[in-house]
């Protein structure tokens, strides 16, 4: 099973074009999926577009009453991918967000790279084969200062782009994160939480790996919500909250 776990805050514009997608990709993989849309206390028709597409693909609605942000959604979405899971050493989750800035053409390599052993894949932005357009120069700044940083005090093997939000787990290792962190497996509130949660991932020494994507930022009808400063502060942040991984022997 493919578990698709999509935040949602406000994306009634473009969240109908990234369930329509994952529909089409998914009849290539042939595998069982599940889309599961959290609406993080949207003003606007976000729910109602996910109850539209219930005729055309398995999607499960939950939904916040307040907006809490990217992490607490995120963490929820991944308790609930855990919690639904039968086979967690085969099932996956795939991490994408509704505003359609990443394409869902990348899970077939995602689940590949799973299947062949991956535990985390990650959708990279900085692979030599993606496909980048209109990236705004302070956010491709803020990733590029985070990720220098990250290499150099918390690294994990094979990873370049830490703040892709745009992920792949294999949910046996979610489960495992779980069950070593706790409540405080993701304590951040805005996209921070991504980096939080593969750099508490890394304690867990996960065979990381990195797929080619296809990134639009000029889709979403909305203004962007990238604060870079506060963002690149709250990111590196993590290296005083996030133990360090310990040397494998």
């Amino acid at each position: 099973m493919v578990y698709f776990l999509i935040p949602a805050y406000e994306e009634e514009g473009t969240l109908g074009l990234l369930l329509y997608k994952i529909r089409q990709v998914m009849r290539e993989i042939r595998r069982d999926y599940l889309v599961v849309v959290l609406d993080d206390g949207s003003g606007d028709g976000t729910a109602q577009v996910v109850e539209q597409y219930r005729r055309f693909l398995p999607v499960k609605l939950l939904r916040h009453a307040e907006n809490r942000g990217f992490g607490p959604s995120l963490d929820r979405l991944v308790r609930e991918a855990a919690r639904l899971s039968r086979y967690p050493e085969r099932d996956i989750a795939i991490v994408i967000e509704a505003d359609f800035t990443n394409s869902p053409d990348a899970v077939p390599d995602m689940v590949r790279e799973i299947e062949a052993g991956a535990d985390v894949v990650i959708g990279s932005r900085t692979h030599h084969d993606s496909l980048v357009d209109d990236l705004p120069g302070p956010k491709r700044l803020g990733s590029r200062i985070v990720a220098t940083v990250l290499r150099a005090v918390m690294p994990l093997p094979r990873v370049s782009d830490y703040t892709s939000t745009f992920q792949g787990f294999r949910i046996g290792t979610l489960k495992r994160a779980l069950d070593t962190h706790q409540e405080g497996l993701i304590t951040s509130r805005s996209c921070a939480a991504s980096v939080e949660l593969l750099l508490r991932l890394g304690r867990l020494h996960p065979t990381f790996a990195e797929v080619p994507v296809r990134c639009r930022y000029d889709i979403r009808p909305r203004p962007s919500r990238y604060r870079w400063m506060r963002t690149v502060r709250e990111q590196l942040s993590l290296t005083g909250r996030v133990d360090r991984v310990a040397s494998m022997r």
